[in-house]
């Protein structure tokens, strides 16, 4: 993949012994919230994917991610006298939803925990 690349986000769930496809998808108009719009029946009624698209912008590690940051903080409290560096493992993404133009990042960290900012 590359940037710009267009993705939709889908996954499968078991929900009661049922297997259900989902997407990540947003919405624009004020709302910030992610949320997940299923697919799985979409013989009765078709998913609406122009708000399951996003646009890759970036895709780096979280330990760069966080470099990238700490020398752009650097550089502005320079005269403070420091900071600090906090070291995450794990890969991040930034995502620009394709509807709306706003821009989601996702982070994993070493726990396999999900962050959605």
């Amino acid at each position: 993949m590359l940037e710009d690349d267009q993705v939709v986000l889908q996954c499968t769930a078991s929900v009661l012994k049922e297997q259900i496809k989902l997407c990540l998808s947003c919405e624009g108009f004020g709302n910030r919230l992610c949320f997940l719009e299923t697919t799985s029946n979409a013989q009765n009624v078709p998913p609406d994917l122009a708000i399951c698209t996003f646009i890759l912008e970036q895709s780096l590690s979280v330990r760069a991610l966080v470099e990238m940051l700490a020398n752009t903080v650097e550089m502005t409290e320079s005269s403070q006298g420091g900071g600090h560096r906090t070291l995450l493992y794990g890969h991040a993404i930034l995502l620009r939803h394709h509807h709306s133009g706003m821009v989601r990042l996702i982070k994993q960290n070493k726990r396999r925990q999900m962050d959605h900012v």
